[in-house]
């Protein structure tokens, strides 16, 4: 089946529209963000049946020099709000007839980042659970930015089949790998020029230890000592929280997340975009990523080709050269997440390690939420441990993260014993919370009944699917509330007491969840070492305490940063700023005030390399980088890093009082 929607049926706000037929419009949108919206009979907007739908389709036009964020948005026959149960946010390429696609069983908001297709960048499912027969209202909308925005759309359907996905030929990254289509001050423009500054590079010197005097071989403060243990641990000084080096000395983590030769980027079935890209095999077969990081799709690493351009066969020992010299030189005692574990070795600097493989099981209560009641838990725990024997005896390793932004805790308010009683699977959990309510209201179905205004005839009937349980009654909420608190301290528990056991010496730095969605997210903290989180602020200073005081632990953000759209790259970042003068700005603001809080152990910068021009594995292609794909460095942005770790230690000491001088956000513009 199709369904070619009539456009002049749509509503829109914040917005004018141009028609050039009732399948074509020009979208002109305010700086609020606009919106057009076809409304109609739930299962039946537009005239038409979506349970028979499989994708809703539409064509669009980027008429804008960024990549412009769109959204799909979904809203039930229950919901009269402006706030829709779902959104889906897009990220689109500026400049390129794009065809876009969402397969409707998404709508289940058990997958949050959808794969890719030709032509788009990220896409972010947002919000609840939609049935498709209870959608009433479909909405497009343009996300807000600093001006207002046009967006050419056509052709906007339902269809029971995947389309094809046309592209125009037209070259958007140089052979270089930077966007072809703009230029900017520090813009690389031959190999040549490339090849002469990095022969340059390779041949500075590595400093010996960290620039600091005042700092110890593992960057460590020697202003301040506290007991030796060999290991990092953490300590409160009666004021503060601080982690400990291994010699005793106190230490804050200042780190920067992804320290590889690169960032592959996503090019299968868009190679037409690129003015080049080299033979799979041969001279730059290690810049390819074939299959690695989704089955069947192609990924090329732009910087790794350039070094292999400068360097040939002894491209990576100059690149961990280079590296290791500026990591010094910029004040960094850590490094981040996702680092080349043969760079940590190479560079003997302090580290922390994110943990693979997560432990999981084969049914799920919802999204990655394992069945945590089941043994299938802990024997997968207990192997997923076994993977901390690599590092024994490793002086270097500050901890290990068990994961990273688990994906069930995006959804606000999230009561994850909810999503058990609607889940149609049989679980251990779902068995483990009839048991824990049988128990609460005295093994009478009755009393359950009384307070939950239901009529089940026993307690077996809650294996049958229940869906918006919370909705029934408050005692429900209640009781639904307090099982999942149970529910996620046991997710956090069992797999760090297999890691503690495995490896009781290097320290457990917990989730790094994406923010605190619900307090339930607390439960379990007691079994972590440090508490972390991921802050895209301008200021982290009241999350860390808020966090800090819930949980009375150490904290460590696990990753910020600040974008911007001077430099090229055509997305600006979560937070986003003006300039590379801003960027400065921003993160000595933002690590001064982390240092001044006293539950604050550490902060880590997202990321080292820029991220590709038309976007990586998951299209997020952001001007973040402490370099650019030409292995540059953004001199603004690098002096200011220079600056703060130079004062790290005397704020959070409080000698030396954190700057007040701060820049503005602008809006993020795609992901």
């Amino acid at each position: 089946m199709k369904h070619l929607f009539n456009l002049a049926e749509f509503t829109h706000s914040n917005c004018s529209i141009e028609y050039t037929d009732e399948h074509n419009i020009l979208i002109k949108s305010e700086k609020e963000g606009g919106r057009i919206m076809l409304s109609g009979q739930k299962g039946k907007a537009g005239g038409t049946d979506w349970k028979k739908a499989r994708y809703i389709v539409l064509d669009v036009v980027n008429l804008e020099s960024w990549a412009m964020g769109i959204s799909l948005e979904f809203w039930t026959y229950m919901n009269d709000s402006d706030k829709p149960d779902m959104k889906v946010t897009m990220g689109i390429v500026p400049g390129l007839k794009t065809r876009l696609s969402f397969p409707l069983e998404a709508l289940n908001s058990q997958e949050m980042f959808l794969k890719r297709t030709p032509g788009k960048l990220k896409t972010v499912v947002k919000g609840n659970k939609v049935r498709v027969d209870e959608i009433n209202r479909f909405g497009i909308g343009i996300f807000k930015w600093p001006s207002d925005q046009k967006l050419r759309l056509s052709n906007v359907y339902l269809t029971d089949v995947e389309p094809e996905y046309p592209l125009p030929d037209k070259i958007l990254v140089d052979e270089l790998g930077q966007p072809a289509y703009s230029d900017w001050p520090g813009k690389t423009h031959s190999v040549e020029e490339m090849t002469a500054y990095l022969t340059e590079e390779a041949k500075k010197p590595i400093p010996k230890g960290f620039f600091n005097d005042d700092w110890s071989r593992y960057g460590g403060w020697k202003n301040k000592k506290f007991e030796a243990t060999g290991y990092f641990r953490t300590e409160h000084d009666g004021r503060r929280w601080w982690l400990v080096d291994p010699n005793g000395n106190a230490f804050f983590s200042s780190g920067l997340d992804c320290v590889r030769p690169g960032e592959a980027g996503y090019v299968e079935d868009i190679q037409k975009l690129f003015a080049w890209l080299p033979d799979k095999e041969g001279t730059y077969s290690e810049a390819w990523k074939i299959g690695e990081i989704y089955e069947g799709y192609d990924f090329f690493n732009f910087g790794v080709a350039n070094l292999i351009r400068t360097f040939g066969s002894e491209w990576w020992n100059n690149w961990a050269k280079i590296t290791k010299r500026r990591l010094l030189e910029w004040g960094f005692n850590t490094i981040g997440n996702w680092s080349s574990l043969d760079f940590i070795r190479y560079a003997k600097l302090p580290y922390v390690w994110p943990l693979k493989n997560f432990p999981t099981t084969q049914k799920k209560v919802f999204r990655d939420f394992p069945d945590v009641f089941s043994d299938e838990y802990t024997r997968n725990s207990a192997v997923f441990a076994e993977q901390l024997k690599a590092f024994e005896g490793d002086r270097y390793m500050i901890g290990y993260f068990l994961r990273n932004e688990p994906i069930w805790g995006f959804v606000d308010g999230l009561n994850i014993a909810e999503e058990v009683l609607e889940n149609e699977c049989e679980l251990a959990s779902k068995d483990a919370l009839i048991m824990f309510l049988s128990e609460r209201y005295g093994g009478d179905i009755n009393n359950l009944n009384s307070s939950w205004n239901t009529d089940f005839d026993s307690f077996d009937d809650l294996k049958k699917p229940i869906r918006k349980a919370t909705s029934l009654s408050a005692a429900a909420e209640e009781d639904l509330t307090d099982f999942s608190r149970i529910m996620i301290e046991r997710y956090v528990k069992i797999p760090s007491e297999a890691v503690k056991k495995v490896d009781p010496y290097h320290l457990n730095l917990g989730m790094r969840y994406a923010y605190i969605s619900s307090e339930l997210l607390y439960s379990g903290c007691q079994h972590f070492d440090v508490f972390s989180i991921n802050c895209y602020r301008l200021d982290p200073y009241s999350e860390l305490e808020r966090v800090g005081k819930a949980t009375g632990m150490p904290v460590m953000i696990g990753e910020f940063h600040f974008g911007a759209l001077d430099r090229g790259i055509m997305t600006n970042g979560l937070v986003a700023v003006n300039s590379q003068e801003d960027r400065a700005i921003a993160f000595r603001y933002y690590m001064e005030n982390a240092a001044s809080a006293n539950h604050c152990v550490g902060a880590h910068y997202f990321i080292m390399n820029d991220q590709p021009a038309l976007g990586r594995y998951d299209g997020e292609n952001c001007q973040i980088g402490c370099i650019d794909v030409c292995q540059k460095p953004y001199e603004e942005f690098i002096n200011s890093v220079i600056l703060t770790n130079s004062r790290l230690y005397e704020v959070a000491e409080g000698l030396t009082e954190k700057t007040h001088i701060k820049t503005e956000t602008v809006e993020r513009n795609a992901i």
